[in-house]
């Protein structure tokens, strides 16, 4: 509902964009922040070093940003991370070593949060920029959208110098917003010594800059390596099929070897962006707490620590000093009727290449180097926050990207802002009911979808759910919605991520 409010507004009450022509109060008020912001060709890439406190840990940062938009940003701490662009890729290195292109969502956010620390936002032509309605003596407004994408956020201007104070994105599990402050003048330009990341769920990153000097313009300051992750091995000797339970609510359980130890079952989910592991369980094995994330599932945000441990054994597998977010796991246990200890899901399968078939059930997990495909084809894979998506075909001749989670039991979910904007309620029998999982439980309608049709395979007549989401997972506005297991038991699923593809073996019927 908050975005909608805000796009009522803007639609109500905005002045031209930036792509239309800057007329009226929009282009003034754009030319005397870009005044305010100052540019100087003398300083075309310039350098901060400083202290951090991100993801509950202290640190030090070093900061690259280049005048047309480029940047890097590292944090040295015991969760340590960079992300970067380099002009036409963003990339991202996570506290596991994992180096990566990101896309979609994760892409598009740091390349406006960037934008604005760097000043480029005022001048950047991939831009839409247009004022928001303010209370007189209020601060300026701008909401900044990326062209062709669904990024937009609120940036709010010093009503004293017009300098950037606020940049929210309104995203509706919560929204986030980083602060900005303590300006200082180098080589032309104004840029803030602090800022700070609210992410909501009480977490909140505190940045500082102790000096931004000018350096020599240097294009690999932005590049990534794209290293393969030094931190697994695969096991020639132990064959790739594990063994698998699938429990009556469809979800796959195997059984791995932490620390050594058999703790219990593990959830195989193509739709967890991180490895999890349940308190309790870390605790028995006295994993090292460290830091604090906030994790979101389908029924909003929730906080967490990390837990560290030295090794992780599932099949062939084994993963070096793998890093698990902490999630209490027992609500599930009257639901699968045993103890779940943990969650496999992104850490692993960005290491290797994974067969998935949800209704056999099977999982094979292989060394990416050695891997060969038999039947099917290769298509590209995308990720958007760590999950797979495929591109799918579904009534009314429509397409568009879907989720792939093989820890959601049923057919399909349609994320709320796909129900609003194509009104999928409309004329449709319905009946309520709720989905669940990290951080609560969602509204939804159920009804009858005509078709849907994922790599050739066309369902008919089946049952699908419409999410009334207004926090969490399911209001994600980059895809369509959510895949479950009932639509990807005809295939078995091919995930290959450390060379950017997938593929859907159809299975004999």
């Amino acid at each position: 509902m908050r975005r909608f409010a805000l796009a009522l507004a803007a639609a109500l009450e905005f002045l031209s964009s930036i792509g239309a022509g800057q007329q009226g109060g929009t282009g003034e008020l754009l030319a005397r922040a870009r005044a305010a912001q100052g540019q100087s060709a003398e300083s075309a890439q310039l350098e901060g070093r400083g202290k951090v406190h991100a993801s509950g840990l202290d640190g030090r940062q070093r900061v690259v940003l280049a005048t047309d938009g480029r940047f890097r940003f590292e944090v040295e701490s015991g969760l340590p991370e960079s992300s970067g662009f380099d002009g036409e890729r963003v990339w991202t290195r996570d506290h596991t070593g994992l180096e990566r292109v990101v896309e979609m969502e994760a892409a598009d956010r740091s390349q406006l949060f960037a934008w604005v620390l760097a000043g480029h936002w005022s001048a950047a032509s991939e831009l839409d920029v247009r004022a928001l309605a303010t209370e007189t003596g209020a601060a300026p407004r701008l909401e900044l959208t990326l062209r062709g994408r669904p990024m937009t956020m609120t940036l709010a201007l010093d009503p004293g110098t017009l300098l950037p104070a606020e940049l929210v994105y309104p995203e509706d599990s919560g929204g986030l917003t980083w602060s900005f402050a303590d300006f200082a003048e180098v080589g032309g330009r104004r840029l803030p010594r602090r800022w700070s990341f609210d992410q909501g769920a009480g977490i909140r990153d505190t940045f500082e800059i102790e000096a931004w000097q000018p350096v020599a313009s240097d294009a690999s300051a932005f590049r990534a390596t794209l290293a393969p992750a030094g931190d697994v091995r695969f096991d020639p000797e132990i064959e790739p099929e594990l063994d698998v339970e699938r429990v009556a609510t469809g979800h796959l359980l195997v059984e791995p070897w932490v620390e050594g130890e058999s703790v219990g079952m593990f959830i195989f989910d193509t739709g967890a962006g991180a490895m999890a592991i349940d308190p309790k369980v870390a605790d028995e094995l006295g994993l090292a707490e460290l830091g604090e994330v906030v994790a979101v599932g389908v029924g909003g945000r929730t906080t967490a620590s990390f837990r560290r441990g030295t090794r992780f054994e599932l099949g062939p597998v084994a993963l070096v000093n793998p890093v698990y977010v902490e999630i209490d796991l027992a609500f599930l246990e009257p639901l699968f009727g045993r103890k779940v200890a943990g969650i496999v899901g992104y850490d692993l399968l960005a290491r290797c290449v994974a067969e998935i078939e949800t209704k056999a059930p099977y999982v094979a997990l292989h060394d990416p180097a050695r891997f060969e495909l038999a039947g099917g084809r290769w298509q590209d894979l995308v990720l958007n926050d760590s999950t797979p998506c495929v591109v799918a075909r579904f009534e009314g001749e429509r397409e568009g990207l879907f989720r792939i989670d093989t820890g959601a039991n049923g057919t399909l979910s349609f994320h709320a802002p796909a129900v609003r904007e194509l009104d999928l309620l409309a004329g449709r029998s319905l009946t309520a009911g709720q989905s669940g999982g990290v951080g609560g439980y969602a509204g939804t309608k159920v009804g009858v979808l005509a078709w849907f049709e994922l790599a050739g395979h066309r369902f008919e007549g089946r049952q699908v759910e419409f999410s009334l989401a207004e926090h969490g997972a399911f209001t994600d506005r980059y895809t369509l919605g959510n895949i479950g297991q009932d639509f990807l038991a005809p295939f078995r699923m091919v995930l290959d991520y450390p060379n950017g593809r997938l593929a859907f073996v159809e299975r004999a019927q």
